[in-house]
């Protein structure tokens, strides 16, 4: 009885944090760009209006989420009241969902994690992605430009008439479900870079990076110190 109970019991304290989250609901000026960082998970969904909900392991956790808004960009953090203890994050479950009605730009940052619902329409996006970073979203706009760098990973679906990426330190970008008319594309030491075109493409890759793209399009490309640059 006793080796039968221990598991059970051992299951019931693993979730615990998850029955422990609650939910708050954070009233913040209106913004058009986001800035999340801090290992946070951010759930981003288009809509009509605009909410910004919190959640984390524990009550405490969840109040250290900072949510502010200055010159239109929501910033999204973890603060840390004891500096000694400021980067560790582990088993925080530190969630931010977000409703936006209108967004033109995110950046996402040490080690935060971004996943979207719905293709954000604007006419220009601007998509920065770092230290660790991880995006996966659906934009439906004209001009798309992507700055990419130190082991992000980024994953992109919908549709932009012209992309601009640049992608550097390890990152890996992956586009190969946005179709795009034009592109202009850079990938260097050690990163990688997949991308749909259907008109023209510049391709510059050095330092080791790859650059492979689907379709047939004009391709001007220049390729140095182990970059690559394919077609599929």
């Amino acid at each position: 009885m006793k080796n039968l109970l221990l598991p059970a019991l051992l299951s019931l304290a693993s979730l615990a944090p998850a029955c422990a989250q609650t939910a708050q609901t954070r009233q913040v000026p209106t913004f058009h760009a986001i800035n999340v960082g801090t290992g946070i998970e951010l759930d981003l969904t288009a809509g009509r209006s605009q909410r910004v909900e919190v959640s984390a392991a524990t009550d405490a956790y969840r109040d250290h989420i900072e949510t502010t808004v200055k010159d239109g960009v929501l910033t999204l953090r973890y603060k840390n009241q004891d500096e000694r203890y400021r980067d560790d994050r582990t088993n925080k479950h530190l969630r931010v969902a977000v409703t936006a009605d209108e967004l033109t730009a995110l950046t996402a940052g040490s080690g935060s994690s971004v996943r979207t619902a719905g293709d954000f329409d604007a006419a220009e996006f601007q998509l920065d992605v770092s230290s660790g970073a991880t995006v996966k979203a659906g934009l439906d706009t004209k001009t798309l430009t992507v700055r990419q760098s130190s082991g992000s990973t980024a994953s992109l679906s919908g549709r932009a008439a012209s992309l601009d990426v640049q992608s550097s330190s390890g990152a890996s970008f992956d586009a190969a479900d946005l179709k795009t008319d034009r592109c202009r594309a850079e990938a260097s030491s050690g990163s990688s870079v997949r991308v749909a075109v259907k008109d023209d493409l510049v391709a510059q890759a050095s330092s080791g990076g790859s650059i492979s793209y689907v379709g047939s399009p004009q391709l001007t490309k220049r390729t140095s110190s182990g970059g690559s640059v394919s077609g599929r």
